[in-house]
């Protein structure tokens, strides 16, 4: 009948819903339209569907009553004002005033009776005694739908209204007359009334404990149904925090695999959220840090590579630059490339005509008209003979190392081959660039 008390809690989605209310409590009662959360107002909804039902009883049994009494002028008023004063309770109950409502029920029964008494020209009569016992019945109601203490005060209101109506009334004729059965009017007075106060007190009592067990039960039930919903919850919350932390681990070996750019996914729980956000964080930072570590590293092996052709160069060796990689230092390589290739354009040996044109002034040991002289020094670095380069050991030793020719005076065949800086050459030996040279050796 009530909903789920933590809607958010429920074990599962696909569970069937709750069945639906009777038409009438969803008429008359307030337990259909307000939300249920706490242990009071699960309370509160019993409280609002027993004064429906209630009120449904007490309507039909005035429909039967006022079939009955239709002679009876006294009865049909007391009738209506308790059929109206129901209405009204109805109203009060449906718009969730449900101790309010409960006190209207309660006045509107007990006011039916004294009404009905009340309204009698007869006085007091041995046949409304009864009525004195009926009035009992408030007790009950005033324990089912009230605060279960108040039966003892509507009890006490009860039998303190019923002596003061027995002595303060006009006593009819049968009442005066059953005197004469007791030994005295006060023996008379107390066998009357001790019945009907007796009653009301034996009613409290037992009403009392009864609404007392069952809010009890219904308390026990309540806190059974909670804590299998709390149960359920955790459960639920457990396998959420094994799957993130599943999601965590497997998102970490990516990580320790190299994927950097894998991420640890949403989590349903917030602790678990804070995590995910500060993990997501550090691996982009992190991700950061290793990519400008291995760009620096890219660098620094570039950056080896284009020292040892450097130094290759310097040695007068055939150097190889290093390939672009696409860091800083691209633009640098490709700077030295075009010096390269411009110094090796500037060091090409000159046409055979214009060494046929300075040869006879090589005989006499001029230079060619303008061409500067050459130093000695110069003349001295390459071979007549196959054109390689001279170092220490070959000129203190007088004789190249590669065809073995002797050195001779500089001025004569040595003096064959195109000669040029020593900085220039890009670290090719002259071998590589062989220039058309007269091989023929003159006597000094």
């Amino acid at each position: 009948m009530y909903p789920s008390m933590y809607p958010s809690m429920s074990p599962s989605t696909d569970s069937p819903p709750p069945p639906r209310a009777p038409w009438w409590l969803r008429l008359a009662s307030s337990s259909t339209h307000r939300p249920l959360q706490t242990l009071a107002d699960r309370e509160l909804a019993r409280r609002s569907d027993l004064i429906a039902w209630l009120t449904l009883g007490l309507l039909v049994a005035t429909l039967l009553l006022a079939l009955i009494a239709l002679d009876d002028r006294e009865a049909l008023l007391s009738l209506v004002g308790l059929a109206l004063g129901l209405g009204l309770t109805l109203v009060l109950n449906r718009l969730g005033h449900v101790t309010l409502a409960g006190s209207l029920l309660l006045g509107v029964v007990a006011g039916a009776i004294w009404g009905y008494m009340l309204a009698s020209p007869l006085g007091l009569t041995m046949g409304q005694l009864p009525n004195y016992d009926l009035l009992a019945v408030t007790v009950v109601v005033a324990a089912s739908v009230l605060p279960r203490i108040s039966a003892f005060l509507v009890a006490a209101v009860n039998s303190a209204l019923i002596v003061a109506d027995y002595l303060l009334r006009p006593h009819h004729a049968n009442v005066v007359a059953d005197a004469a059965l007791y030994a005295s009017v006060t023996q008379q007075t107390i066998s009357l009334l001790v019945r009907p106060i007796a009653l009301h007190l034996v009613l409290a009592v037992v009403a009392y404990l009864w609404v007392r067990g069952t809010d009890r039960a219904i308390r026990r039930a309540d806190r059974a149904e909670e804590l299998a919903l709390i149960e359920s919850r955790e459960l639920e919350r457990t396998q959420a925090l094994e799957d993130g932390v599943r999601s965590v681990r497997q998102t970490i070996a990516q990580w320790a695999h190299g994927d950097l750019r894998a991420r640890v996914p949403v989590m349903p729980l917030p602790a678990l959220r804070d995590m995910r956000d500060e993990l997501n964080g550090f691996i982009i930072a992190f991700a950061y840090l290793s990519n400008a570590d291995s760009h620096l590293r890219r660098l620094q092996g570039e950056v080896s590579k284009l020292t040892v052709a450097l130094e290759q160069w310097a040695q007068g060796r055939a150097a190889v630059l290093p390939t672009p990689s696409g860091t800083a230092l691209d633009r640098v390589l490709e700077l030295l490339a075009e010096m390269r290739r411009r110094a090796s354009r500037a060091s090409a040996p000159p046409p055979p005509s214009a060494a046929s044109q300075r040869s006879p002034q090589r005989a006499t040991g001029e230079p060619a008209p303008g061409r500067p002289v050459q130093g000695v020094q110069a003349m001295k670095r390459y071979c007549g003979a196959c054109g390689a380069r001279f170092d220490e050991a070959a000129l203190a030793g007088g004789r190249c190392l590669v065809c073995g020719q002797p050195i001779t005076d500089p001025r004569d065949a040595i003096a064959e081959a195109p000669t040029q800086p020593v900085d220039s050459s890009l670290g090719q030996d002259q071998r590589d660039q062989p220039a058309p040279l007269d091989h023929t050796h003159h006597e000094p």
